[in-house]
This record gives structure tokens, C-alpha cells and sequence, in this order.
């Protein structure tokens, strides 16, 4: 169950585009019956026509009702056609007078038949990761912070790697969509993981996509908060269910949470959920491939390994190299 103020924010968020769309019809049909007076005729029959439905399906006879019915569609066809063809000969879209919703399944009322419509269920994800992402350092960084030049005293090999991985970074964030591949960075800290990571997330966020981005840590503590619900929040929340729906999940610092058996357990149920979903991840660690084995076991990494794009950072700790330059220039 997801927490009550994100679904009522969800709610409330599609609800606001179906007044949109509503008022921008009638700010329509009242610019096309000052400019146009006959269609107020035409769409005097419309209602009208509506009005003789209604009274035909009250008929008993279903051979009346049926005959009835089709003499009021086809006059309804006619003026359609009118009130369109008044709307096309004056440089206007012939639907230029319908509603146009954003979501045409459930004409944003958020349901169809009684059941979530699915565009209810991608604004219940975007909500919650707006949520979440309040709190992270996403504003912090961009492709167009991120320099090069901190790695041009590696070997000639390794600063091309990362000239292919920075390239690859900024590729992947424009061209993404929900069946992108999965990234798994690794490398010592400071090389800038997390930098490239949160810049992709920013152009993903940007294009649309539901995103969230946040520490191993800090998801993996508030999963287990609910769990054993520690605090009130908790028990309506769903972290696990938004971390598995959304459509790029950022897990960074994989490998500094406490290893306990229901981390563990809670890591093995995310990275398969999403992967076997075919949902984007991108996991950064600070550790060597025969520690997060040690740690993990091969039923985790393996799976990681085989199913995502690497990504091996060179260099030395950027932060202290950004510290030493700072000093020199006091």
C-alpha cells in the first residue's frame, strides 16, 4: 500500500488535467461561436440529438429503439461533419472542439473499469520519487560539470576509458527508455560515479521519466523501517514497491550498507525483480569484484555482471585533487 499523501497527490494530479483539458474545450468552443456564429446552431442539434437518445432507449420495443437509434446517430454523423468541415475550411483541426485528455483510456479520471488506470500507477511512481529524490544531491551535478581533465595524467589506455565511459554516460541519458540497459560502475571512491550518475538521472528526469536515485544505505534503511515499521509513516509505506516500479532506479554506494540477512535478502529481491522485468539499473560500488563475492556470493553478482553494461573508473580520488587545487590558489 503506497503512502496515503502520494496517492492523494497522484489523485489529485490527474484530476488537475482533466480540468485542463475540460476548460481548454470550452475555452475552444467559446472562440469558435464568437468567430463562427452558425455552429451555435449545429451544436444546439448535437444536444438535442444527445437528448433524443436518452428518450429513445426508454423504448420497449427493441425494433423502435434500434431504428430509432440509428436515425439519431446518422443525424448526428451529419452535423458532425458540418461543425468540422466549418472548422477545416477556416484553418482549424477538424477535432480542434473535442477534449483532449492526456491519458485517452481513462479520460484522466485515473480508472478504468474500477481498476488503477496505468497512468494512475506512473504518476503514484513519479510522486513517490519526487519524495525520495527531495532529499539527494540531483540538482548537484551535470555532464556539463563533469571535466576530463582530471584524468588526463592516467596512462593514454585508461584516460581513453573514461573518455568512452563519459561519452557512453551522456548517450545513454539521451537516448533512454524503459528497456535500456542495466549499468554497473565500479571503481575506488572519488572517480566520479556518483557525479555521472546523478547526471544522467537529471536528463532522464527532464525527458519525463520516473526516476529515483539514492544511496544503498539509505533505501535499503528505509525498506527495513517499514518492514518492522520503526515509525508511523512506515506502515503506509511502500519504498520496495516504487523502487521496483520506476523507470530507472540509481542504487549508488552498493556494498556500504550493513550486511545483515534481511539486506541480503532485500537486495536479492530488488536487482531480480528489476532485471528479470528488463527495468534499467544503475548500481555504483567502491568495491573489487572478489569483495562484493565474498560479501554477496555469486547468486548476486553473477547476475549482475552478466545482466549489466560495465563500467571500470580510473584515476585517483577527484575530491582530494579539487581540495589540493582549491589550496594552492589561497
Amino acid at each position: 500500500m503506497y503512502q496515503r499523501d502520494i496517492y492523494a497527490q497522484a489523485i489529485a494530479n490527474i484530476d488537475r488535467r482533466r480540468q485542463q483539458a475540460r476548460l481548454l474545450q470550452e475555452q475552444h468552443t467559446d472562440e469558435i461561436r464568437a468567430k463562427f456564429p452558425e455552429t451555435v446552431e449545429i451544436e444546439g442539434q448535437l444536444r438535442s440529438t444527445c437528448f433524443s437518445v436518452m428518450q429513445a432507449s426508454r423504448d420497449t420495443d427493441d425494433l423502435t429503439r434500434q431504428k430509432r437509434i440509428a436515425d439519431i446517430q446518422k443525424k448526428t454523423e451529419t452535423a458532425e461533419k458540418m461543425l468540422q468541415e466549418i472548422l477545416v475550411a477556416n484553418g482549424y483541426p477538424a477535432d480542434y472542439l473535442a477534449v483532449k485528455y492526456t491519458c485517452p483510456e481513462c479520460s484522466d479520471s485515473g480508472f478504468v473499469g474500477g481498476v488503477p488506470c496505468s497512468c494512475l500507477k506512473r504518476e503514484i511512481a513519479k510522486v513517490g520519487a519526487e519524495k525520495m529524490n527531495a532529499k539527494t544531491m540531483l540538482s548537484l551535478c551535470s555532464f556539463e560539470s563533469f571535466s576530463l581533465d582530471y584524468y588526463r595524467d592516467l596512462p593514454e589506455e585508461q584516460f581513453a576509458a573514461m573518455q568512452r565511459i563519459f561519452a557512453q554516460c551522456q548517450e545513454y541519458a539521451a537516448n533512454f527508455s524503459p528497456d535500456a540497459p542495466s549499468i554497473f560502475m565500479s571503481g575506488q571512491t572519488g572517480l566520479g560515479k556518483t557525479h555521472l550518475s546523478l547526471a544522467i538521472a537529471n536528463v532522464v528526469l527532464a525527458n519525463g521519466w520516473c526516476v529515483i536515485y539514492d544511496s544503498a544505505s539509505a533505501l535499503l534503511r528505509q525498506i527495513e523501517n517499514e518492514k518492522f515499521a520503526r515509525t508511523p509513516d512506515a506502515q503506509a509505506s511502500d519504498t520496495m514497491g516504487l523502487l521496483l516500479d520506476c523507470d530507472l532506479l540509481i542504487f549508488d554506494d552498493f556494498g556500504t550498507e550493513f550486511d545483515t540477512s534481511f539486506t541480503q535478502s532485500a537486495i536479492y529481491t530488488l536487482f531480480n525483480g528489476r532485471l528479470s522485468a528488463g527495468k534499467p539499473t544503475i548500481i555504483s560500488t567502491n568495491l573489487e569484484l572478489k569483495s562484493l563475492q565474498e560479501r554477496y556470493g555469486d547468486r548476486i553478482v553473477s547476475r549482475l555482471i552478466a545482466s549489466c553494461q560495465n563500467m571500470v573508473f580510473h584515476g585517483s580520488d577527484i575530491r582530494f585533487k579539487k581540495w589540493k587545487n582549491k589550496l594552492n590558489q589561497t
